[in-house]
């Protein structure tokens, strides 16, 4: 059975309302089924406003290059509008190969702690 791709998101909000920090939670499998239903609200939910962004792959079972590419053009629009975007790996070693082997690290921060992520999130 084929594990497809999900999106989710939970905004972390200050005293006032407005958007401290939002963490978007992907799961399944990130290749060109996973991403065909899923590129369009992850891009509207990490690069429309500038605010911190936590992206969550601790779930994501399998990464595709379009996948990658996906979390890196959303990266760059994030930071274009002033926002900043780290990714959460938790334990998922297969996710950090494929990251790392990719580069991503080099351009994208990587934690397996989410205190950490969120303190990278919002410096």
């Amino acid at each position: 059975m084929t594990q497809t791709a999900s999106i989710r998101s939970d905004d972390v909000l200050e005293a006032d309302g407005s958007i401290k920090l939002r963490k978007v939670v992907l799961a399944g499998r990130l290749d060109m089924l996973g991403m065909e239903d899923i590129a369009l609200k992850l891009t509207s939910l990490t690069a429309i406003k500038p605010l911190p962004v936590i992206l969550d792959v601790r779930d994501v079972s399998f990464l595709a290059s379009i996948g990658i590419r996906s979390i890196i053009s959303s990266a760059r629009a994030l930071d274009q509008k002033g926002g900043h975007l780290v990714i959460l790996l938790g334990d998922n070693e297969l996710v950090k190969a494929t990251l790392e082997s990719a580069g991503i690290d080099d351009v994208i921060p990587l934690f397996s702690d989410e205190e950490q992520a969120e303190q990278e999130a919002l410096s």
